[in-house]
């Protein structure tokens, strides 16, 4: 006989496997109640009688159901009028009554609408009153989101019908399957529907009856926007006169199902919550047993969750990480049974959907620590866009480590020694603490880690060198350049002192030393090192090519800032076609090389092919990763160079805009990924002669790169440089000339002379001192910049060289007036 929690896991059980479609019950059963034969059996017998029985009562209901509607509601024929409007065809049905294409027949003007005809008795003198209130109602609201109500009356025997926006779309869980939504994807678009509730409830209308087949999806100049239909329900009446709760089995909140009960605004809240179940794990929560969406995920078959999984564009593992890092919380909040214990408004529950839109910890959730300081990490994650290192947040990576180590080497004392130090780091971080001080605290929590690495897991050196990796790469991405540095070299270190063990560290560690190298300013290392990985890569377990062709793709990043493009262009393609042969083209590695080579082929003045590449890549990452992911902004931030480079001011323009808000809304104004794109947001303004407004972008990017990176780093002098060429737009010949020999002092320094960032100096210097006449000098610096530019890209490459050559055409045009006056006076 089965006991009390045997009872209550074959409740869940069965719940879950009529879910599925029938031929996949049994392999279910067999798979979650195997273990237990009195369950298994009790469970099938479950099931077949349950199967039995709605096919027993499944076809007499619906026949009679459909009797009912054709007795109650025939369907009307083809022009029938409805005040000015004239019916075309049936489009649906429902509880309510027939939906009706129909289009605007007095010629006052072309418009396609949905009528629909409410299936209700004739409606009293009371009735009719409130359905007018209604009416008046609805058409107050106006909202992107809803369906717009354009005319309703009642008809001569007393039936109400409604004129709306017919919305050429899918229901919003279809339209997500169609297009392997990811589940950011799916939750951006609930937040625009619940949006679009929250206004309707500010007008005092309650829907009753949302569900994914009353919010539709279509193309809106080629964006995705949800409509949601059928506000309408909220005027039909019972056949007492009163009015009904309306609703959908599944994600109708329960005092909608009590009679005499009164439905408010949580009932919307529930049912948004009931759509937010099925769009996280594609199953409609059943009523009265609401499981957090990733417990009927890991209740499925294996290859269910795959099917489940790929639809949202992850994998099984991914999708359960997602939703338990918060969509749960959220799921089970909004479907609590008691009004009071729900989101007391749609307000309350889109605030904590944004929140995990954002990376913050959902309200739902509680005091979570580890999850507090996953998603701080999450936010913070400062993709490295030079190297276009796929961010790793710190703690979601350590109970990756603390997994992985447990599962593939099975050594019992070895895990629990990991996720002891783990979880032990996981505790320092305080979610009330850390929204303010992000950077800080992660830093603190960081060196925290560091210090006790070495001293509690050297009886462990592979432990070691896994965590000194991910702190390395952590700091790395948080701009912490000298202790990464180190960390990394420890990991180098360990590995030479355990040959064949920590190979794949050791490769892992010289890729993001090339980063942390280039970010403290020491290219020439950065070369050497890169160099030294890659030969060790080829030369190894042919598993770790990839990382060969990944460390080349970096390498490439560095030739070019040593002003070798030529190598670099030869390097970045050989590297890209490598995984091109090795990884799938969605592969993070392969598109981080592609991107790579875009942004080579850009300054070395291939714009067409390299506008062509980066197109691509933003395309795949915003379906993989949604348009506001690090690496998809980072992407559309690296097209809009591209634009600039082909001097495409506006389109580059049009790139950096929601770049920019991105930016600001993510990580906040005070943030070098903020600061960066306004400083190329500047120069596309400027371009197109909006000087005035691009001022404050170049004083911010410069000031940011000055504060937080040093006067003398390359950000800041390319920064200073470009705000001295704003201030000769700006009429401010004078300072703007010494703004750039000050600079030119220390790119000589920095760079060297033969360097483009010098040359563009140098070509600055010049302009500035042609606009103030003096031209003598102006020659003298604007060679020395074509000269530069010569020593970089020879003669024969033009798109670099162009802006020098016309800088100095100009001063020699201007050198030729001054000259003809002289003449004049020799004659």
């Amino acid at each position: 006989m089965l006991n009390a929690d045997a009872w209550a896991r074959l409740g869940e059980l069965f719940h879950q496997a009529t879910e599925l479609p029938e031929s996949e019950r049994t392999t279910f059963v067999h798979a979650h109640a195997g273990d237990d034969p009195e369950l298994q059996r009790e469970l099938l017998a479950l099931i077949a009688a349950d199967t039995d029985a709605t096919r027993r009562l499944r076809d007499p209901l619906q026949h009679a159901a459909e009797a009912t509607l054709r007795a109650s509601d025939p369907e009307l024929p083809p022009g029938t009028r409805f005040g000015p409007w004239a019916l075309e065809r049936v489009i649906g049905s429902g509880g309510m009554g027939r939906v009706y294409l129909a289009r605007r027949a007095d010629g006052a003007y072309e418009r396609e609408v949905a009528l629909k005809r409410v299936r209700t008795p004739a409606l009293d003198a009371r009735r009719h009153g409130h359905f007018e209130y209604e009416c008046r109602l609805l058409a107050q609201m106006q909202h992107p989101a809803i369906a717009q109500i354009h005319d309703a009356g009642i008809e001569p025997d007393g039936h109400a019908w409604l004129v709306m926006e017919y919305i050429r779309g899918q229901p919003i869980s279809t339209w997500c399957d169609q297009h392997a939504s990811s589940l950011r994807q799916r939750v951006e678009l609930l937040v625009k529907a619940g949006e679009g509730v929250q206004h309707a409830h500010q007008k005092g209308v309650i829907h009753r009856d949302l569900k994914p087949g009353n919010v539709l999806v279509g193309n809106v100049d080629g964006q995705p926007l949800p409509k949601i239909i059928d506000f309408g329900i909220a005027v039909e009446t019972d056949a007492e006169g009163e009015v009904s709760g309306g609703g959908t089995p599944g994600y109708m909140s329960p005092e909608q199902a009590r009679a005499g009960s009164e439905a408010d605004a949580r009932s919307d809240v529930y049912s948004l919550g009931a759509m937010l179940h099925e769009l996280a794990c594609g199953m409609r929560p059943q009523a009265g047993t609401v499981l957090a969406p990733s417990q009927c995920l890991q209740a499925l078959p294996a290859q269910k969750q795959r099917e489940l999984a790929a639809r949202r564009a992850t994998t099984p593992r991914v999708l359960r990480r997602e939703l338990c890092d918060g969509v749960d919380a959220i799921v089970l909040k909004a479907m609590q049974a008691e009004c009071s214990a729900r989101y007391e408004s749609v307000s309350s529950l889109l605030d904590d959907l944004r929140r995990w839109l954002a990376h913050y910890p959902p309200r739902a959730a509680g005091r979570v620590r580890w999850l507090a300081a996953r998603k701080f990490v999450r936010r913070n994650r400062l993709v490295v866009s030079a190297t276009g290192v796929v961010a790793a947040a710190l703690v979601a990576g350590l109970l990756v480590t603390s997994w992985s180590l447990r599962q593939a080497r099975q050594e019992a004392a070895r895990a629990k020694v990991t996720s002891d130090f783990l979880a032990s780091v996981l505790d320092s971080v305080d979610p009330a603490i850390s929204q303010d001080l992000d950077k800080t605290l992660m830093l603190r929590v960081l060196d925290d880690a560091s210090k006790r690495a070495g001293r509690e897991l050297a009886a462990w050196p592979d432990i070691q060198a896994d965590v000194e990796l991910l702190i390395g790469i952590n700091q790395t991405q948080l701009a912490a350049f000298e202790p990464a540095i180190a960390h990394l070299q420890v990991v180098r270190t360990l590995a030479g002192k355990h040959p064949g063990l920590l190979e794949f560290q050791y490769l892992r560690a010289t890729q993001v030393l090339g980063d942390a190298l280039v970010g403290a300013g020491e290219l020439q290392e950065a070369n050497a090192l890169l160099a030294e990985g890659i030969e060790r890569a080829r030369s190894g377990d042919p598993e770790h090519l990839w990382l060969a062709y990944d460390m080349q793709s970096r390498l490439a990043m560095v030739l070019s800032d040593l002003g070798r493009p030529d190598a670099a262009l030869r390097e970045a393609r050989e590297a890209e076609a490598g995984q091109a042969r090795l990884l799938p083209a969605d592969d993070q590695f392969r598109l981080d090389a592609k991107k790579r080579l875009a942004n080579i082929l850009s300054s070395t003045g291939d714009q067409l092919q390299a506008i062509a590449l980066l197109r691509d890549i933003l395309q795949r990452r915003t379906h993989l990763k949604g348009a506001e992911d690090p690496l998809t902004l980072v992407t559309r931030r690296d097209l809009a160079v591209a634009y600039l480079y082909q001097r495409d001011f506006a389109a580059a323009e049009a790139q950096l805009r929601p770049v920019v808000d991105a930016y600001e809304r993510l990580y906040g104004e005070d943030n070098g990924y903020t600061a960066g794109a306004r400083g190329l947001l500047a120069g596309a303004l400027r371009q197109q002669g909006k000087v005035e407004a691009s001022g404050p972008h170049y004083r911010a990017a410069m000031e940011w790169s000055r504060i937080h990176s040093g006067p003398e780093a390359p950000d800041t002098i390319v920064a200073r440089h470009n705000h001295a060429n704003w201030l000769l737009a700006a009429g401010h010949a004078e300072e703007s000339e010494r703004e750039q020999r000050a600079l030119l002092e220390i790119a000589d320094r920095v760079f060297s002379r033969n360097h483009p960032v010098t040359a563009e100096i140098l070509r600055g210097l010049a302009e500035a001192e042609l606009a103030l006449g003096h031209v003598a000098d102006a020659h003298l610096h604007a060679s020395a910049a074509l000269q530069a530019m010569r020593e970089v890209y020879g003669d024969d490459r033009g798109d670099p060289l162009r802006s020098v050559r016309e800088t100095l055409e100009n001063v020699e045009k201007a050198r030729r007036k001054n000259d003809a006056p002289r003449q004049r006076e020799h004659r």
